[in-house]
Formats: structure tokens, C-alpha cells, sequence
């Protein structure tokens, strides 16, 4: 099968006739569409309060595999197109060695609903050889900024970009639109009280002390999530309150959150620790910043009353790791689970 590696032929104009347009819920943001070209299936993954994603593959042969990851931008600041080129740059680094192409060489990416950069990268040690199911010789990366501060990481893998179907899998890529959800914030606290949550079905209340974390009025409305913040210092809390079955404990918890996409390449944790803060377990990790500073992230998690309270504080800054940890742990401290 003759390889055209330096061909890039992308999705702008392609035709693709289309089955439907899919709707996919990401809970406490809002909702992802793609168009599935015909013969083609998209399932969604397991998603987390940061990421959501998406695999879609030819139904009769998968001679090409797409994974898109929809990940919320760690800083209040959208990111800008050049940022995103960035940290594309960053993620295919280590493939570029390996590579016929050998060089960094991004094409824009032009989608319906946001803007980014797209990289194609042949592996140099398949390149000529006989295709291997799923070992792929071909694989095109792209990143793009979307509405709503979210950020689109794609793969596309596949031996031969002179295959229609590499072609329906890009125009699948520049079909992809998140929509942010609509609906009430939380009822913002009384001047000087703390802010509750709580659902029906639960024997708990969530208290949050901090005066200064307030409602985020852009969150959607979501029954078992809330979102609190604060502009300077940055400062991020959000969480979900779940049944208690639903927990298996921290290990397994972390496992599953590791394994996405929104975790690749350059945005893999650092400075992993799980940790024991009074009643909380407790995983706390870094994520570096493109251009320097690092966005410091903890989840918290807690079984009381039949319910699972999940929580996720982050904050991002040029200051020293550190120092940011230990101020999302102070935070932390001062969050109270009651029972009513």
C-alpha cells in the first residue's frame, strides 16, 4: 500500500454523506455534537469532572481510529490559537524523532465552532511495511480551542491518508461543537454565610466557609454539581455528590481518571501523591503550564451518610507548586460535610 505521508489533505469541503448528528451529555458543562459519517460508530468513554471524550471507528474494518478529548482549560484566560500550537508542539515532540517528517510542521485547522492546529507524523520504522491491524503508521494530531474555555485534543490514526475514510474522519473532527449548558447557578450565599449544597436524596450538606468563593454564574445547572470561584487569587472548587456504591475507593478512582486522554502527552499529572487530610482522601497533582507556572490540582474524596462526595480544587500560578498545594489543602480544610 503506497504511503502518501506528506500529502495532507484535510477536511475543509469534503462531502460526507451523514447518518445524524450525535449528542453527547458532559455532566456539569454541557453538550458535545459530532456528525457521524455513514458506516461509521461513536461511542462516548467514562468522563470526569475535567475531561470528556470520544472514539469513533468505520464499523467494517477499522482502518482508521479517532480519539477526541475535550478537556476544560486549568486558567480562567482562554487560551489563544498560538498556546494551542504550543502545546501541540509539546505532546508529538516525542514521536518526532521516530518519524519520516522529523520536523514540528502544524497545518491550521479550521473547525465550525473554534480554531487550532493539526500535525501529521509517519513512523519511520513501519513506513513501506505490510499493515499491522491497530499498529497504525500514520497518526495526525491535532489540538483547538473550542466556545466555553475547552479545549479539543484529536488522534487519528491510520496507514494510508489516501483512504475516504481518513477523509470522513477529519470531516467528523471539523463537524465537533461543544455547547455550554443553560440553566440557574446555585443561590448565591447570604453576605457573611457560608454557601450549602446538598440533593434531595442525600443525608448530607456541603458547607463551604470561604467567603470569597462565590457561585460560578457561567456553570450550568446541574442536580447533584455545584461550582465555586474566585478570580484573585485564582482559586476553582466544583463538586458532585453520588451514592455511596458508586465509590470503590481512591486507587481504583485514580486509575480511572489517569487513564484518559485529557492526561496525555503534555498534560500528564506531576508530582502525583495520594494523601490522608482528615476524613478526605486525597490525590494531588500538577499539570505544567505552556510558557511556565503550573496549574496545581486536588481531588477529594469522601464517603458519609450513604453519599460519595467527589471535589476537585485547582488554581493556577508562576509560584511554586508547593505553595500551591498546600493552599488548596488549607481550602480543603475548611470544606465541612454535615448530615441533616
Amino acid at each position: 500500500m503506497r504511503l502518501l505521508a506528506n500529502a495532507f489533505v484535510l477536511a475543509t469541503g469534503f462531502s460526507v454523506a451523514a447518518v445524524h448528528a450525535e449528542a453527547f451529555d458532559w455532566p456539569g458543562h454541557g453538550t458535545v455534537r459530532v456528525v457521524e459519517p455513514t458506516g461509521w460508530g461513536v461511542r462516548a468513554q467514562p468522563t470526569n469532572e475535567v475531561g470528556f471524550y470520544l472514539i469513533a471507528q468505520p464499523q467494517t474494518a477499522p482502518v482508521v481510529n479517532a480519539q477526541f478529548s475535550l478537556i476544560v482549560s486549568p486558567s480562567e484566560q482562554p487560551l489563544e490559537v498560538e498556546e494551542v500550537k504550543g502545546r501541540l508542539e509539546d505532546m508529538t515532540r516525542q514521536f518526532l524523532d521516530g518519524s519520516v517528517e522529523k520536523a514540528f510542521d502544524p497545518k491550521p485547522l479550521a473547525l465550525s465552532r473554534g480554531s487550532g492546529w493539526v500535525v501529521q507524523l509517519t513512523d519511520a520504522s513501519l513506513a513501506g511495511k505490510p499493515a499491522e491491524p491497530g499498529n497504525y503508521k500514520v497518526m495526525r494530531n491535532a489540538m483547538a480551542v473550542l466556545d466555553g474555555g475547552v479545549m479539543l485534543i484529536a488522534t487519528i490514526q491510520f496507514d494510508d491518508p489516501s483512504q475516504p475514510e481518513v477523509g470522513k474522519a477529519m470531516s467528523l473532527l471539523s463537524s465537533l461543537q461543544f455547547e455550554s449548558g443553560t440553566g440557574a447557578a446555585p443561590a448565591a450565599p447570604a453576605p457573611g454565610g457560608p454557601f450549602t449544597f446538598t440533593v434531595p436524596q442525600s443525608r448530607v450538606i456541603v458547607k463551604v466557609s470561604d467567603p470569597s468563593l462565590r457561585p460560578d454564574d457561567a456553570a450550568p445547572a446541574r442536580p447533584s454539581y455545584f461550582k465555586l470561584t474566585r478570580r484573585d487569587p485564582q482559586l476553582i472548587l466544583s463538586g458532585w455528590l453520588e451514592p455511596a456504591s458508586t465509590y470503590k475507593g481512591l486507587k481504583e478512582f485514580w486509575q480511572s481518571e489517569s487513564r484518559s486522554p485529557a492526561y496525555a502527552g503534555a498534560l500528564a499529572p506531576t508530582r502525583v501523591e495520594m494523601l490522608k487530610t482528615g476524613p478526605w482522601d486525597v490525590i494531588a497533582f500538577d499539570v505544567s503550564v505552556p510558557g511556565g507556572g503550573t496549574s496545581a490540582h486536588v481531588r477529594a474524596e469522601r464517603v458519609q451518610a450513604g453519599t460519595w462526595i467527589d471535589l476537585h480544587l485547582s488554581t493556577t500560578s508562576a509560584r511554586p507548586p508547593a505553595t500551591l498545594r498546600a493552599e488548596l489543602l488549607a481550602v480543603l480544610r475548611q470544606v465541612q460535610v454535615v448530615e441533616k
